[in-house]
């Protein structure tokens, strides 16, 4: 089935007065630089928006390491389809060593993004690290429903870890992670891994969302302080989160009318992943926020449930910068600290930290 959607997009250029003050001067002046013709409200064709998605912060990315040890595989998920797992191994890894694994799951509002998205950032892991990174090309919404996706990954780490030997990876030593809807991924992923008996070693989740606003008509009405404070944030704001949501929830009008409905109540707590049943014993957790992000608060109301319920967590709220700001490692200290300390973390969980 064809989906093609449209809807007002606010590129919010200028930057809007109410967050112009927050802003890391840095950001703001590469803001200006390349969107100051870039007119607000302009109709999203859904197809075109995909095809530049992953090239749309590519003007403020630091050069990336080369890794040239690259092949792509493929594996059933859980309904048959075919999903493609992106592997890369350090240039000078031995063709039969098991080496410690990362599975990423790249953002995208489940809706966008592929495996070009954040591979920048997975090259400096790879680099960094010195780990095997498979990046995860899980379908998207409003061609298959929601969470689909999600239980593709799920899927992903599964075929990883049942596997290992023969993709020459150490199945003791797999960590999970992502960036906004690959962050939710990542944390929910950790969950079904728990109750699997697939022990992980660590999640990384970056600028995560959490919580639903299926039932939220404005920004004010949201729980959370930055939801309302960054209602007009540049990069993502309150209307582009509905946009996504929106068509999260249309993923489902495909279906006959009962199966629809009992698709919906199957989503359970993956709706918002607050709402888990069981938080005991989860894998230590990065958690790094955006001080200019809407989703900012959720994402700390998630770590501070985590260490409520004993978890080990990492966390780290960058200031000055929006949602996004991991892919503008050229000029944004903050990017280039994420990529640092996410690889830190990563080498210390995996053992292959070298002081």
């Amino acid at each position: 089935m064809q989906h093609k959607m449209t809807s007002k997009h606010e590129a919010i250029n200028p930057i809007h007065e109410s967050v112009e003050g927050k802003l890391d001067p840095t950001f703001v002046k590469i803001y200006r630089e390349q969107v100051a013709n870039t007119p607000n409200n302009t109709k999203i064709d859904l197809a075109t928006l995909r095809k530049t998605y992953s090239s749309s912060y590519s003007y403020r990315q630091a050069p990336a390491p080369e890794i040239s040890n690259v092949k792509d595989i493929k594996f059933k998920s859980f309904d048959g389809a075919e999903i493609i797992l992106r592997i890369y191994r350090p240039n000078d890894a031995k063709p039969d060593e098991l080496l410690p694994v990362h599975i990423d799951f790249h953002g995208g509002g489940w809706g966008l993004g592929d495996l070009d998205t954040e591979v920048h950032i997975l090259k400096h892991y790879v680099a960094n690290s010195r780990i095997v990174v498979i990046d995860v090309d899980y379908r998207l919404i409003p061609e298959v429903p929601f969470p689909s996706g999600l239980k593709d990954c799920f899927e992903a780490v599964k075929f990883v870890y049942s596997h290992a030997e023969e993709l020459n990876v150490n199945r003791n030593s797999i960590s999970v992670g992502g960036v906004s809807a690959g962050g939710n991924i990542s944390l929910a992923v950790d969950h079904l891994c728990r109750d699997e008996g697939i022990k992980l070693v660590l999640v990384c989740a970056g600028t995560p969302q959490i919580s639903d606003i299926q039932n939220i008509s404005k920004a004010d009405e949201s729980p959370y302080k930055s939801m309302k404070e960054f209602e007009f944030a540049p990069t993502l704001n309150w209307a582009r989160l509905k946009w996504f949501d929106t068509m999260k929830w249309s993923s489902f009008n495909q279906l006959p009318e009962k199966e629809k409905e009992q698709k919906i109540k199957e989503i359970g707590w993956f709706k918002s992943i607050l709402d888990a049943p069981n938080w005991e014993n989860l894998t230590k957790t990065v958690i790094f926020t955006a001080g200019c992000d809407p989703m900012r608060d959720e994402g700390e109301t998630y770590c501070k449930k985590l260490i409520d319920y004993g978890n080990e967590v990492v966390f780290k709220r960058f200031p000055g910068v929006p949602h996004p700001f991991m892919h503008m490692d050229k000029d944004l200290w903050q990017a280039q600290e994420f990529i640092k300390l996410t690889s830190r973390e990563l080498a210390i969980a995996h053992g292959t930290l070298h002081i």
